[in-house]
């Protein structure tokens, strides 16, 4: 059916358009035809087809929308957290490179404690050469009177037997003589 534009034209379509509303019992108009009736029907099919489609995307994307927005809240509160942690690791690093330069610097007065305890150890090892030669000289005097020492020992017990002889020899001689004495 096809329109025509201006009033003339509608004017002329009106009763041809009436009759066939009457002649209808179907409560359809009588311009309709059968291709019109498959053509609703298919649209219907189309559109249940399509409601149907709808409410099974409906099934997948409504939980999947809340899960994104689940996942996005979580997110953000993983980098929320991420950041507060950098920042503590950021406070900690200041902290640690101010100690850092303390320790720089007593490493440096410590290099500068052990420049000077290698120079005493020198000095010492250098009086020590000395010392070690003095050592040697005293442990040769002390051998040399060890052996004096031995030899006086020696001699002493030569003396004492040589005292013993001689008291046998000497006190024989005045036993008999003390018996002739008159006091």
């Amino acid at each position: 059916m096809t329109e025509k534009t201006g009033s003339a034209a509608d004017e002329k379509d009106k009763p041809a358009q009436q009759d066939k509303k009457d002649d209808n019992t179907t409560g359809k108009p009588a311009a309709w035809s059968f291709d019109d009736e498959v053509s609703i029907n298919s649209i219907e099919k189309i559109y249940q087809v399509f409601s149907a489609s709808a409410k099974r995307w409906e099934a997948i994307v409504y939980p999947s929308l809340f899960a994104f927005i689940l996942l996005a809240v979580y997110g953000f509160y993983l980098i929320y957290s991420l950041t507060t942690d950098v920042d503590k690791v950021v406070r900690q690093m200041d902290v640690i490179s101010v100690n850092m330069v303390l320790i720089s610097r007593n490493i440096d007065s410590m290099a500068q404690s052990v420049g000077k305890m290698t120079d005493s150890v020198n000095k010492m090892g250098n009086t020590l050469g000395s010392q070690l030669q003095e050592m040697h000289i005293m442990n040769k005097n002390a051998v040399d009177m060890n052996r004096s020492l031995h030899l006086m020992n020696v001699s002493i017990y030569q003396m004492r037997r040589d005292m013993s002889i001689m008291n046998r020899n000497v006190s024989r001689p005045m036993n008999f003589m003390n018996s002739f004495m008159p006091w």
